[in-house]
């Protein structure tokens, strides 16, 4: 197998709102292909950031890899930003990487079905799908937890309420108790008028809470390896 590493002087894809691009050496971006099998382990050490460079208190580093299949970028966990200015990334796979920075309020990318790693220090904000569902968690230990999107659900719908078709499934790598847990979906006023319900709760498992605007705000207790949830509304007519 040959591992060939191109350099690239801009990210070409458009990063997602927020993330700025950053130089190390000479490139801003490496494209990483394989001519055969897949990458089980291997550690990315960069160039050292301009002497221009000057990252603040209030601004995180990271690695994305921007993936084709799902034409979206994904946060990289573990990537480091150096004393010396490098970078050193663990490579998950074939793909192209862009070195970014931004606002440490800024949720991090990541692609439904990916795990991301979790903490028992703070809580972690996690942005799937540019947005449409926003997950804020902390575990009891260090863990790793995966959100996947489902095409349908495995319970039916509360009394007094219609699902509008969003189904989710949460898994942690290691079953414990979470110490917070928030789940924000932004839903489609579209799909929401068309199975003709107000919006007005949303339920996941047996929990309901109101909405804010167009964000559903859920409070998220995992005490067990797998959460399903679906977003729901109350029925117009229903008290």
């Amino acid at each position: 197998m040959t591992i060939t590493t191109k350099l690239a002087s801009d990210v070409g894809a458009s990063l997602p709102t927020d993330f700025s691009s950053f130089t190390v050496g000479a490139y801003a971006g490496l494209n990483i292909s394989l001519s055969a099998g897949t990458i089980t382990q291997a550690t990315l050490t960069t160039s050292p950031a301009s002497a221009a460079t000057s990252i603040a208190a209030e601004m995180q580093v990271a690695c994305l890899r921007f993936d084709a299949e799902a034409n979206t970028y994904t946060y990289i966990d573990g990537a480091k930003y150096n004393a010396d200015k490098t970078m050193t990334v663990d490579l998950p796979k074939a793909g192209f990487y862009a070195f970014v920075s931004a606002s440490v309020s800024i949720p991090l990318p990541t692609i439904y079905a990916e795990a991301r790693v979790t903490s028992s220090t703070s809580v972690k904000t996690i942005s799937y799908a540019g947005g449409e569902l926003t997950l804020e968690v902390q575990t009891t230990t260090d863990n790793k937890i995966t959100c996947t999107k489902k095409s349908n659900g495995t319970a039916e719908d509360p009394t007094n309420k219609r699902s509008i078709g969003t189904f989710f499934d949460i898994e942690l790598d290691t079953e414990e108790k979470v110490k917070k847990g928030e789940i924000k979906y932004k839903y489609d006023s579209t799909t929401v008028a068309a199975v003709s319900i107000d919006p007005s709760h949303s339920t996941h498992t047996c929990k309901q809470a109101h909405t804010r605007t167009h964000t559903f705000s859920i409070s998220l207790s995992l005490s067990c390896t797998h959460t399903n949830i679906y977003i729901c509304a109350q029925s117009s007519w229903c008290v």
